[in-house]
């Protein structure tokens, strides 16, 4: 298993510095994703580009879920998930690797190993193989 993740935009929203809309490129299980991540103050929200709503990690499961929040009849909110295939909860977490690295371009993970990785991904950042412990 390969995932690779190539920044391709990144833009201060508004005008503000601390507002930063960054767009990735996550190639995958044969299928190819546009992901938005928006940093705002010490916050991220990564979604799919053109779609509403924001995507996380189901825990029960392990897979990507959208979900979307929008309000209903009586003050309610009405609340949609569907279940994003062919992404992994790892592509996720090197989103969020990629964009806490400022300068980072590639982020390129590869499942499994040997020797003494003990079937821990190798993650290589901008071509160079880091240790990143906890981070996955």
């Amino acid at each position: 298993m390969e995932i690779k993740i190539t920044k391709v935009d990144s833009q201060a929203l508004n005008g503000n510095p601390a507002d930063v809309l960054t767009i990735y490129i996550v190639g995958e299980n044969g299928r190819e994703f546009r992901i938005t991540c928006r940093s705002c103050r010490d916050r991220r929200t990564l979604g799919i580009e053109g779609k509403e709503g924001s995507l996380y990690i189901e825990k029960e499961d392990n897979s990507v879920r959208r979900q979307t929040v929008a309000l209903g009849g009586g003050c309610g909110l009405l609340i949609d998930e569907e279940r994003v295939d062919g992404l992994s909860p790892l592509a996720l977490r090197g989103i969020l690797v990629a964009d806490r690295g400022k300068n980072t371009r590639d982020v390129t993970i590869r499942g499994g190993g040997s020797g003494n990785t003990f079937g821990q991904p190798r993650v290589l950042i901008d071509g160079v193989e880091r240790d990143l412990p906890g981070s996955f």
